[in-house]
């Protein structure tokens, strides 16, 4: 019965994604961020408006919502605050599974967590910075 699981269970997780060889291990949740996500992280992927809607330091939701607008050459426009035009400018640049950006996120060593068509996650030293493409939507205040 244990020779069975140990040729089943392999096959299982590779069929959910969850196969050794697919990527890094996050050290905060044990899931993992594949191989593919991280070649995904491209300045074609990241081009256009994002939305730093939010950051979890544990428990705690800081609610950013901040509009950034990248371009395939590593630039990019910012705001200082929701109520701000997206005019500041500022550079990234993708290493990997991170991304450096300067000079509002130069703090952060920012790790890819996950990564799908509209939404991005990086983990930061002590949380996760929350991402979606487009406009940043009001907050009912």
């Amino acid at each position: 019965m244990k020779f069975r699981a140990a040729l089943i269970l392999p096959l299982l997780l590779s069929a959910c994604g969850q196969s050794e060889e697919q990527g890094a291990t996050s050290a905060e949740n044990g899931e993992e961020t594949s191989t593919a996500q991280v070649a995904g992280l491209t300045p074609a992927y990241l081009e256009g408006q994002w939305c730093y809607t939010h950051s979890l330091i544990g428990d705690e939701r800081s609610d950013e919502m901040l509009s950034y607008i990248f371009a395939q050459d590593g630039t990019l426009l910012y705001q200082n605050n929701p109520s701000t035009e997206i005019e500041k400018p500022g550079t990234y640049a993708i290493d990997g599974g991170s991304i450096k950006i300067e000079p509002t996120l130069a703090f952060f060593n920012m790790q890819l967590e996950s990564l799908s068509q509209d939404e991005m996650v990086f983990k930061m030293a002590y949380g996760l910075m929350h991402w979606s493409r487009g406009a940043c939507k009001a907050q009912a205040m």
